[in-house]
């Protein structure tokens, strides 16, 4: 275990601080004669100040010796260790796709135009933009690429949910989109933040030559990206493939390989290129998905968490599982099957399954892992 896995101590100094202890230490001080029984004036008037001291030492104290270091720093206080280190945190990511209108021939879209999907009852509508304008021609469909209008994982609907437009649009009579919007990420969370920050740090004194942390380290400073595999000499040599999963362990969008791509390569700009001047071609496919699925019988855990909650926290702690997953080429077993009593409240189980047996998980090389079914018990 380094220093960024090590659980925060507190330093010796805060201890023996308990109101009962400091309001002692502050009667014994008291002059000769004064007196010093429960409910005298000078108990009752050392008290307060007591607990407000024991507050300030145990918790004031402590959670700024934590904020130092980026270990244990959270929220806006992380954001300013990540500026130190020459990086920021990720926004949230935009959804996008695109969407076939049918109409009338020469109908105008412009860009901008407003398609949604259906809202219920527990949800809004999901409102997605136009990303330029567009004319039906004569074969009376279109199709036009959008992206969501609000940011994060919400914004990614599934195939054939968009089916209205919000203007109304004379010449159209039906939208929808064929395939999956994609690619809405939600503000890069404190752990991946601190993973990031990490690496930067362990890499100082990098050649930045294009080597495999380099390009990931290129990929994942684009919005949305979650991870990426190298292959190097894919095509020959001179040749780099990389292999995108977004922030949500999907394959990446068309768009998201575009912004990677840029940002590496960036064409318009050579002056902002990242790409190795040897490199003669660079290459970047979505990942095909391993799906896995996990079973869980005879759980024990106690009355402060639930079912749906420990599912919720396994899938966050496996998910951190993939990536040494994806470097190694294997999921392995007796690396995820302790993660159930990582849970807080878990403390048993009886059997724990991955895709129906107690194997490890063999990866291709551009195969990422991604969980399909969670069935705890």
């Amino acid at each position: 275990m380094d220093g960024w896995d090590a659980e925060f101590v507190a330093p010796e100094f805060v201890g023996y601080s308990e109101p009962e202890e400091i309001q002692q230490r502050m009667m014994s001080a008291l002059p000769d004669g004064i007196d010093d029984m429960p409910g005298g004036f000078p108990y009752d008037f050392t008290m307060p100040t007591a607990i407000e001291k024991s507050e300030l030492i145990q918790f004031h104290l402590v959670r700024t010796l934590m904020l130092m270091f980026p270990q244990y720093a959270w929220d806006t206080w992380l954001d300013l260790h990540a500026v130190a280190a020459g990086i920021e945190r990720r926004p949230a990511g935009y959804a996008s796709g695109e969407i076939t209108i049918t109409g009338d021939t020469g109908t105008i879209i412009p860009s901008g135009s407003i398609f949604c999907t259906e809202a219920t009852d527990g949800s809004p509508a999901l409102e997605y933009a136009t990303d330029e304008s567009v004319v039906i021609p004569e074969g009376k469909m279109v199709n036009v690429a959008i992206t969501a209008v609000e940011a994060g994982k919400e914004s990614n609907t599934k195939a054939d949910t968009i089916k209205f437009s919000l203007q109304n649009i004379k010449g159209v009579s039906s939208v929808r989109n064929t395939e999956a919007i994609s690619g809405g990420t939600d503000v890069e969370s404190d752990a991946d933040l601190r993973e990031r920050i990490k690496e930067k740090y362990s890499q100082e004194g990098a050649s930045y030559i294009g080597n495999d942390a380099d390009y990931i380290r290129w990929a994942k400073e684009v919005v949305g990206v979650g991870d990426c595999i190298v292959v190097p000499t894919w095509n020959g040599p001179g040749t780099v493939k990389l292999v995108l999963v977004d922030s949500n362990g999907t394959p990446a969008n068309r768009k998201l390989i575009e912004a990677v791509y840029d940002h590496i390569v960036s064409p318009k700009d050579r002056s902002q290129r990242l790409l190795p001047t040897g490199t003669a071609e660079l290459t970047i496919v979505p990942a095909s998905i391993k799906k896995v699925s996990y079973t869980c019988t005879g759980l024990v855990y106690d009355s402060t968490i639930d079912i749906s909650e420990i599912i919720t926290q396994f899938k966050v702690l496996v998910n951190r599982e993939y990536s040494d997953a994806k470097n190694t080429g294997t999921l392995v077993y007796n690396q995820i099957r302790p993660l159930i009593t990582d849970i807080p409240g878990v403390t048993d189980f009886d059997t724990f399954l991955i895709n129906g047996s107690e194997e490890n998980i063999v990866l291709e090389r551009e195969e990422y892992p991604a969980t399909e079914n969670v069935d705890f018990s």
